[in-house]
């Protein structure tokens, strides 16, 4: 996930009255001047100590504040690509832009009837089924992901869901050969470095299930690929992984619960 997915993620998993939520909403109302700070001028922006700061950073995942802080500057810089749902040469009316996103729907759909091996769907299930955890990482929460988990929960299973790289890092390394992770493995030069998670997850015997974004570093650690959707925005990629989780939820709940 990028810098500016990780601080919305750790402002969301917060609890309202944390000191670290603040720094958080300071940086991301402040984005210009955070980039353009030091640790202290982000401190003093935020109502907050250094060690408030670099503790913040720490529950993101970076290894350095001169890490977080290139990433930042780096985002800020292209804000309008981290930002933009549709290309913005479509969205030139209100009409024109509900085009565009039906058009990126229709695109979903075409990719998900094309691109999904229903016979390894239905044997993915089997698995989960089996399975004694499984855990999704993905930079984003989804509605689908919470509502397959409640499936997993009525049979047993114990199910996870972890946007954050420390939390990923922590389950991956108490894994099982019998568990089962989904990844979405969105990889390009601003995201964080997920390797370490993989490997854990590897060296536990796990199986990794891959739901991508075009080609991506991690494919060695994947049991499988099981969709890719190809080029075609991110309205396109994030409506693919929804309906994805929606059709392997309600498999599981025909064969397991219904």
């Amino acid at each position: 996930m990028n810098v500016l997915q990780n601080l919305i993620a750790l402002l969301n998993h917060l609890s309202p009255d944390s000191t670290y939520r603040n720094v958080c909403a300071g940086i991301l109302e402040n984005l210009e001047e955070a980039a353009g700070g030091t640790i202290y001028d982000i401190a003093e922006m935020t109502n907050s100590s250094r060690t408030t700061v670099w503790r913040m950073v720490q529950k993101m995942g970076y290894r350095s504040f001169s890490d977080f802080h290139y990433e930042l500057k780096q985002a800020v810089r292209k804000y309008t690509h981290y930002n933009r749902i549709l290309p913005a040469d479509r969205c030139t009316s209100p009409e024109a832009i509900r085009e565009v996103l039906l058009d990126q729907i229709t695109d979903a759909i075409e990719a998900i009837r094309n691109n999904v091996d229903m016979d390894l769907l239905n044997r993915v299930a089997d698995q989960i089924f089996q399975a004694d955890k499984v855990s999704f990482y993905a930079p984003f929460h989804s509605s689908s992901v919470f509502s397959f988990q409640q499936n997993l929960a009525m049979t047993g299973v114990e199910t996870v869901y972890y946007c954050l790289m420390p939390e990923m890092l922590e389950d991956s390394r108490a894994l099982t050969e019998k568990s089962i992770v989904f990844a979405n493995t969105i990889d390009h030069a601003e995201t964080m470095d997920l390797t370490e998670v993989f490997e854990n997850a590897r060296k536990c015997g796990a199986k990794i299930y891959g739901i991508q974004s075009g080609k991506s570093k991690y494919e060695d650690y994947l049991e499988c690929e099981l969709v890719n959707e190809g080029a075609g925005g991110v309205l396109k990629g994030t409506a693919v992984f929804d309906i994805y989780f929606y059709l392997l939820s309600e498999i599981y709940r025909m064969k397991y619960i219904d």
